[in-house]
């Protein structure tokens, strides 16, 4: 019975469940986790399609013994690797990141000298300070985004406002961009050139970070 219904779902309902147990699969990771796997999407998704085309062929042919094969997509021309080799390459290609010294609403609150944690929030919805809902209860904000004084730089809420997220545009802000000769966005904030940072996020953002 349970076969059937699964037979009569839509393609729509099947992405949907798919997404809602992938949320489930990643709840439980930390931020440095998330953070990992976001900044190394192409390699995570180029494994889960490999895992799910090995899946499928083992299903079409599940009476041959053979060892899957992934296909490692660079440059002009396709060329196969084992399961394992394949592996040795994603894990070559991942760029490990340095966990982010994130702060709760309380401690943002204590340091930026605010009374309440509605403050905090408040702050977040009108975008002068960056934070992003954490893999456990809560939000979170990297601590790196204040200067000694516990103070957000100036033009942020401007820069903020061309994001969707709050974890997208701190990665934006703390990478080199090539529109910026390689300087990181938040570095030129603090130094006082919104306008040149305005202007990069907003070529940036039409390109995809391209």
């Amino acid at each position: 019975m349970a076969q059937v219904q699964e037979q009569m779902l839509t393609k729509k309902q099947m992405h949907r469940k798919l997404d809602s147990a992938f949320h489930d699969a990643t709840d439980g990771l930390s931020s440095a986790t998330l953070a990992k796997l976001i900044k190394n999407q192409d390699a995570v998704f180029s494994a889960l399609i490999a895992f799910l085309e090995a899946l499928s062929k083992t299903h079409a042919d599940a009476n041959i013994e053979q060892q899957p094969e992934v296909e490692f997509i660079k440059g002009e021309k396709l060329r196969k690797y084992s399961a394992a080799k394949a592996k040795k390459e994603i894990a070559r290609q991942t760029i490990p990141i340095e966990e982010e010294n994130l702060l709760t609403s309380d401690e943002l609150a204590v340091r930026v000298g605010l009374k309440t944690r509605q403050s905090v929030h408040d702050w977040l919805r009108k975008g002068k300070i960056v934070g992003w809902r954490g893999a456990k209860r809560g939000y979170v904000f990297p601590e790196g985004q204040l200067d000694e004084r516990g103070r957000p730089p100036e033009g942020l809420e401007k820069v903020v406002s061309y994001f969707d997220d709050g974890y997208t545009v701190w990665f934006w802000l703390t990478t080199p961009r090539n529109s910026l000769d390689g300087m990181e966005p938040l570095a030129l904030l603090r130094k006082g050139e919104i306008d040149r940072v305005l202007d990069a996020a907003i070529g940036d953002r039409q390109g995809d970070f391209a």
